[in-house]
């Protein structure tokens, strides 16, 4: 792939990412009210999802660089990643939904099971897709050792976040009482991708 074919590639995903976004503020708001309140209660959901889709695309940005042009499977893997972040914005936009009615007090349509079970493979997926784009710049014959290190950093924290992904998503499926250790699952990464990343040799 040339570096002009590269470009265009990521502007094309750059676009995909503004685009989840834009369906994550369209998907918001499903309180239905119209008063401020109502309003701003959407912001602080969506200033959560807004992270999780930007830490996304900020990955892609690590990956191109240690990855350059690339060739015909860093286009597959990026088209993956485009598609899968395009579904995911919809699990995404419904736990926004879900915490800004908690943060109202109003009823929320959502089971707990549902939807972080729906949630979890949809975070699983993305989550794999990233630590497959990072493997794939393990293929450059090119590579040195220093250069070799962050990326293996990279894709092990990926790694990480697959795991925290498949242990909460099976919490929720089970139900009960269980379901409900299914969102502290994922406040154990900070700890979690803090010590790895402190440890790790980079």
């Amino acid at each position: 792939m040339t570096d002009r074919s590269a470009e265009r590639l990521d502007g094309f995903t750059d676009a995909a990412f503004a685009f989840a976004v834009s369906l994550l503020v369209a998907g918001g708001g499903g309180n239905g009210g119209t008063d401020l309140w109502s309003r701003l209660a959407d912001v602080p959901a969506f200033a959560i999802g807004f992270a999780i889709i930007g830490m996304f695309w900020h990955a892609h940005v690590r990956w191109r660089r240690h990855r350059g042009p690339g060739d015909g499977l860093s286009v597959l893997l990026t088209f993956v990643l485009v598609f899968v972040v395009l579904v995911f914005v919809f699990p995404l936009a419904a736990m926004a939904d879900s915490f800004s009615a908690y943060i109202l007090g109003r009823p929320d349509e959502h089971s707990l099971q549902e939807l972080f079970t729906i949630y979890g493979v949809a975070f699983l997926a993305m989550s794999a897709t990233m630590a497959a784009l990072f493997a794939d710049v393990l293929r450059r014959p090119d590579l040195t050792p220093a250069q070799r290190a962050p990326v293996l950093g990279d894709m092990i924290i990926w790694l990480i976040l697959c795991g925290t992904a498949i242990v909460s998503t099976i919490l929720a499926a089970q139900g009960g009482r269980a379901a409900v250790y299914a969102p502290m699952v994922y406040a154990t990464l900070p700890v979690l991708i803090g010590g790895f990343a402190w440890r790790w040799r980079w």
